[in-house]
């Protein structure tokens, strides 16, 4: 799917220059959003032919609290966002739910549809484009997912991703992150998630160095990652209308978070089926 272009502010009435200053500031958000995803999309893109074998114990323990708290069953219509090659997707699958997975990389979706493919699961639909710029029809999904992605995005697009998800969900549909769940260093466990990951790093000597450095550079100036606590998703999640709202540490820096659109009064919306195709 073609990004969507960046265009500059239309000229407003000179009697308006708040107006104005808001145009473009918007206009500059959004020039920054498409600069961010199109680095997300080479990188991405880059990893690919080896994310399949990419992991660890660690990442295999989110992706069962991930999978164990989805819940998903026969005929539950699923999206799955910043899929990958499909680490969540093709179980949900596998138990026939149907998904549309949704990533940046056009790479990882043409794996993950050749995964699914080879493993005869005829239930899951690809979508390669940003996980914020995604539109579905109000209440038309049961579950929503995310895995160790959301991360990369700016913060006022995860709180928009969120925002988004409440309104493709039916109601008593759920919400389902799992992410690095960690902020600056004003908590304990911040500062012992902190620790624990640059004294794994330095253990390993010149190239452990070279990565703590790396990765604190990136700490500091918010660049490719940008986690936030669970207690800051616990709050976007609550701001956009969730209910029983939950969170949990998992392992290392991994958190789970959860959240139900309440039941409405009135039959749910019926889901049409394009929204999946």
């Amino acid at each position: 799917m073609d990004d969507i272009k960046a265009a500059p502010p239309q000229a407003m009435d000179g009697t308006d220059a708040g107006a104005s200053g808001r145009a473009g500031r918007d206009w500059l958000a959004r020039l920054a959003s498409q600069h961010a995803a199109g680095r997300q999309r080479r990188v991405w893109t880059r990893r690919a032919a080896t994310w399949d074998h990419h992991g660890s114990a660690g990442l295999g323990r989110v992706t069962a609290a991930v999978l164990d708290a989805a819940a998903a069953g026969a005929g539950d219509r699923v999206v799955d966002l910043g899929c990958g090659t499909g680490q969540v997707t093709l179980p949900l699958a596998e138990r026939r739910a149907e998904v549309l997975a949704v990533d940046v990389s056009p790479a990882m979706i043409s794996r993950l549809l050749a995964r699914a493919y080879q493993a005869g699961l005829d239930r899951v639909s690809g979508l390669s484009m940003p996980v914020e710029n995604l539109c579905l029809p109000p209440g038309t999904v049961d579950l929503v997912v995310s895995s160790y992605a959301l991360h990369h995005l700016r913060d006022a697009d995860k709180a928009r991703v969120v925002g988004s998800a409440y309104q493709w969900l039916r109601p008593g549909g759920r919400l389902v992150i799992a992410d690095m769940m960690f902020g600056r260093g004003g908590s304990r466990r911040d500062r012992e998630i902190i620790a624990r990951k640059v004294s794994l790093l330095a253990r390993r000597g010149p190239a452990g160095w070279w990565r703590i450095a790396k990765n604190a550079a990136r700490y500091l100036l918010r660049v490719q990652e940008r986690p936030v606590t669970m207690e800051a998703w616990t709050g976007m999640l609550t701001s956009a209308g969730f209910a029983d709202v939950t969170a949990v540490p998992l392992v290392a820096e991994a958190g789970l978070v959860t959240g139900t659109r309440p039941a409405q009064p009135g039959p749910a919306q019926p889901g049409p089926a394009q929204a999946f195709r």
